[in-house]
């Protein structure tokens, strides 16, 4: 017997050292700037609540801020947890040290015990007098925080003078379909402010159109997981995308007005054309002819005057005229 159990104690050995280890292990790095712009984005809403979200539903991440104070760290809390139905359990508390002399406890729970749809209790009182700190209960599938969408590109329509935006759902999204965005539309001179434009669930593009031409304009997306089923924050606003605008003349459009206004001036040329006399005479009207008031003066004295006693002397070297009588 003795030499069946010998070779054991070496395997028991390395066993007991490497659950040791997991139990020693230092907890994730959740000081990156990822989680901290997280934190950052949660924070504002009030930096006296304990604060919990969740990225895959397969964590979730509670702390809270508070102002540093000497001699006080995670041991002077106590942080526990209950899943309804099941027993309480203790969740060990870090701390990460703030700007602006402040500080942060945080506690991470064990995936094994982030079961969604289900009532999770969790209390946090003063290890040295039992004081309550904070107590809440809460569902891990209502506090979902996304990372941003990534990969937004926009680009102009083919026609019609629309932008056509797109991205892809936040790295590691659970159920893409579930998700709703949210589109900042901004333009750059800081003329109309900015809109927003909610998007559909599941849906990663969208058709923009009413924006002023010749204008740069700035996009941005957030994502949150879609309720009634999950629940949430916006996520932070994915890196921006712009483009400047076409102009508001349709080239059709101006194509097919000139060709308009090309048969208007050439139907115009062509009435001219057709009134030219009507049109002269209104212009310059024609001398009245004396051919009216003397009788055969082109036709039978070929314009001469004193052929026939039309022009009767009046006096050394002055002409004139001698009109016939008038007719009858």
């Amino acid at each position: 017997m003795d030499h069946l159990r010998a070779p054991l104690w070496p395997r028991v050995g390395s066993l007991c050292l490497l659950l040791a280890g997991a139990a020693w292990a230092p907890p994730p790095n959740l000081t990156d700037p990822k989680f901290e712009s997280k934190a950052a984005l949660l924070a504002t809403r009030g930096s006296e609540e304990l604060l919990c979200f969740t990225e895959r539903l397969e964590d979730l991440v509670c702390f809270w801020e508070e102002a540093a104070s000497a001699g006080v760290g995670p041991s002077n809390y106590s942080f526990s947890y209950q899943l309804e139905g099941e027993p309480w359990k203790p969740c060990r508390l870090h701390q990460a040290p703030m700007a602006r002399g402040a500080v942060r406890f945080w506690c991470s729970l064990p995936t094994a015990d982030t079961s969604s749809f289900v009532p999770l209790e969790l209390l946090v009182t003063e290890a040295s007098s039992g004081a309550l700190r904070y107590h809440r209960i809460i569902h891990i599938n209502e506090v979902v925080l996304l990372d941003a969408p990534v990969g937004l590109l926009a680009r102009l329509a083919d026609e019609g003078g629309h932008v056509v935006l797109r991205w892809l759902p936040p790295p590691g999204a659970p159920m893409t379909t579930h998700i709703r965005y949210e589109v900042d539309v901004s333009a750059g001179n800081g003329e109309g402010g900015t809109q927003k434009v909610e998007i559909l669930e599941g849906r990663t593009e969208c058709v923009l159109s009413n924006l002023r031409g010749q204008t740069r304009y700035t996009f941005a997306v957030r994502a949150r997981m879609a309720e009634p089923s999950f629940g949430g924050f916006w996520s932070a606003w994915s890196e921006p995308a712009s483009l400047l605008t076409a102009s508001d003349l349709d080239p059709l459009i101006l194509t097919l007005s000139l060709i308009l206004v090309l048969i208007l001036l050439l139907l115009a040329v062509l009435a001219l054309l057709s009134h030219r006399r009507a049109l002269k005479q209104k212009i310059w009207p024609g001398i009245p002819s004396p051919e009216s008031e003397f009788k055969g003066l082109f036709t039978t004295h070929k314009g001469n005057f004193q052929v026939g006693g039309l022009i009767v002397p009046s006096g050394p070297g002055v002409p004139c005229f001698s009109w016939p009588n008038p007719r009858p």
